[in-house]
């Protein structure tokens, strides 16, 4: 009996217990931290001539030196509500403070992200905070694949409003991360060499039914089988085959839900609802299924619901 046991404890010890372990953080224990927004110093100006912004910039400087000496920082935080049309990267230099540790603690996606009329928190010291959560914020789920499995026992974690956050000292964006949140441009659906525009965005007549209205797209004309790439990093909404009007068509989802892409007509669909994809990556294949008169892509571009067109956005001619 005493011999099973051992075997038994040695089993749990040895694989059981580092299984789990692996598969979920909750058996970590971190030390918690509250910060309540409405208990956070206010600047009114980012000015050195601003008494509290002048505390602020004290609080960085020293922390930058514990950084320096390998001491730990003392993170604390002020707000600052954004009156004028200064940028992040505006608002960082300012500080004294790093980008990446503003976008990260204010839960922005990308560097187009607007700060006008917001409050944001400006931490004392330079760093990344991943929130505790998976999101669908695309930036935050960049980051938790990236850093979240490193993150041990010893970190701390601040709730921060309705957020829990671990914070990685002096740590900055990697060059993907980085390069994902500086380049807010969008890719074409179609290689430029591959398509030719048949029917613009706006009134016009349809070709089925003879009646004038509203094209809420551009028609990208291409031969059946040419890849169709997803215009920016997204979720798949909806990947739907067979329907009466689009055929094969698909839905993605940008910044979390801000914006939406359609692709219609396809012969193929290659991605599934709930999918992430990247910038670029292939989703299906030109097609002519639905009402279509030839080969091409219905492709349109939404934001709150409503159609732009896409050569706003778009380089397309």
């Amino acid at each position: 009996m005493k011999k099973s046991k051992s075997t038994i404890i040695l089993f749990l010890s040895l694989f059981l217990i580092p299984l789990l372990m692996s598969q979920t953080k909750s058996f970590v224990i971190f030390r918690e931290i509250e910060f309540p927004l409405e208990r956070m110093a206010k600047i009114p100006k980012l000015n050195s001539k601003d008494q509290m912004f002048r505390e602020y910039s004290y609080a960085v400087e020293d922390n930058y030196k514990n950084i320096v000496n390998k001491k730990p920082v003392d993170l604390f935080f002020f707000t600052y509500t954004v009156e004028d049309d200064s940028t992040l990267l505006e608002i960082a230099s300012r500080c004294n403070i790093t980008y990446d540790t503003i976008a990260t603690i204010n839960r922005m996606e990308n560097i187009t992200s607007s700060v006008k009329g917001k409050t944001l928190i400006l931490p004392t010291a330079p760093g990344l905070f991943i929130n505790k959560n998976q999101t669908d914020n695309a930036l935050e789920v960049l980051l938790h694949e990236e850093y979240f499995d490193s993150i041990t026992g010893g970190t701390t974690l601040y709730n921060i409003g309705k957020n829990q956050f671990f914070f990685l000292s002096d740590k900055k964006f990697s060059p993907t991360i980085r390069s994902y949140f500086l380049d807010a441009t969008l890719s074409l659906p179609i290689e430029r060499k591959k398509f030719w525009i048949s029917s613009d965005f706006g009134r016009r007549k349809q070709p089925f039914t003879g009646e004038f209205q509203n094209h809420n797209g551009v028609d990208l004309a291409a031969p059946t089988g040419t890849p169709v790439h997803a215009i920016k990093d997204a979720v798949v909404k909806s990947a739907v085959k067979g329907n009466a009007t689009f055929g094969n068509y698909i839905v993605l989802t940008h910044d979390n839900g801000k914006m939406t892409s359609l692709y219609a007509h396809l012969s193929k669909i290659d991605v599934e609802p709930g999918q992430r994809v990247r910038k670029g990556e292939v989703i299906g294949k030109v097609g002519q299924t639905g009402m279509a008169t030839g080969p091409h892509l219905h492709f349109e571009i939404r934001q709150g619901g409503i159609a732009l067109d896409p050569e706003s956005k778009l380089r397309l001619k």
